[in-house]
């Protein structure tokens, strides 16, 4: 058995204030359980803290010493307790999220946070799905908003919505829009991010579907960008529709309706499972109500 804080607080207080009554109303304790703990701690040490043969506990050569390498214990302990409050109230988690919610919805999950969790210190990482999960995979994350994650067992993926794609092209180009097939798209260039990435996957598969269509590709790792290209009549190409919805609605964009359809993606907030310092279940409610508030996720 080891010495614990407690006989160490017990014999501690009774040799400051004087005897076991006074350490007993300190400490909110009974005078039998301080002498128990005092016992206790001298059986453990073998060495006698305080001569009982007088009608006033006094403390022995051996407990003056006891008592240096108590105060130091306790005050180690203080020290701890302060450390592990100053944690708790500046709480770091490393978010990440891929561009199309960074644009849409992630201004208002952080709003959220911030009101729910005011203690926690967001560092935010915007980037490409394939590079996040990496960064979950190797801990550089802590969480991340993420399309069709790829991540290790000792990630965990919850599950947020679905995420929807259309085909679309600028509203002024001269394209089939009532049936478009992958043949069509043999027709044009086609600009989406760059390979490996979800969105890359999707066009790939759509085009594989149809007969493995080849197309010219032009690809970047922005979503802003690509969404600009196409609008402009450059290059036509898949995009996520909560990106889209400004655009369409001044006609900077239109749908093209495919066939076969694009299949939707699962969107997840994916986090490293061995932290258990964040209120998980909370967190990952409010992400799924606000994103669904936000018209980013379909249920």
């Amino acid at each position: 058995m080891r010495i614990t804080l407690m006989q160490i607080e017990a014999f501690y207080w009774t040799a400051r204030l004087g005897g076991v009554h006074a350490a007993s109303r300190h400490l909110h304790l009974t005078q039998p359980a301080i002498s128990s703990r005092i016992r206790e701690m001298e059986s453990l040490l073998s060495v006698k803290l305080f001569d009982r043969s007088k009608q006033r506990m006094v403390i022995t050569a051996d407990g003056l010493i006891a008592l240096q390498h108590a105060e130091l214990a306790l005050n180690n302990s203080v020290k701890l307790e302060q450390f592990a409050a100053k944690q708790k109230h500046n709480r770091r988690l490393r978010l990440g999220a891929d561009e199309c919610s960074a644009m849409v919805g992630l201004t208002a999950v952080i709003a959220e946070f911030k009101a729910h969790f005011p203690e926690i210190i967001l560092e935010i990482t915007i980037d490409v799905g394939a590079v996040l999960n990496q960064k979950l995979n190797d801990h550089e994350l802590d969480l991340a908003l993420l399309t069709n994650p790829t991540t290790k067992d000792e990630v965990t993926d919850i599950f947020l919505g679905w995420m929807t794609f259309q085909w679309v092209a600028a509203a002024h180009l001269d394209i089939e829009s009532d049936a478009f097939l992958p043949e069509h798209a043999y027709a044009h260039p086609i600009v989406t991010h760059s390979a490996p990435s979800t969105l890359y996957s999707v066009v790939e598969r759509w085009l594989k579907e149809g007969g493995n269509v080849s197309a010219a590709f032009h690809s970047s790792n922005s979503l802003a960008f690509i969404a600009k290209m196409i609008a402009s009549g450059y290059a036509i190409g898949i995009l996520p529709v909560p990106l889209i919805r400004d655009m369409l609605a001044v006609d900077l964009l239109k749908i093209l309706p495919c066939t076969p359809p694009i299949e939707s993606a699962k969107f997840c907030l994916c986090y490293v499972t061995e932290r258990p310092d964040v209120q998980l279940d909370e967190l990952v409610a409010l992400t799924r109500a606000t994103l669904l508030r936000q018209n980013f996720l379909v249920n």
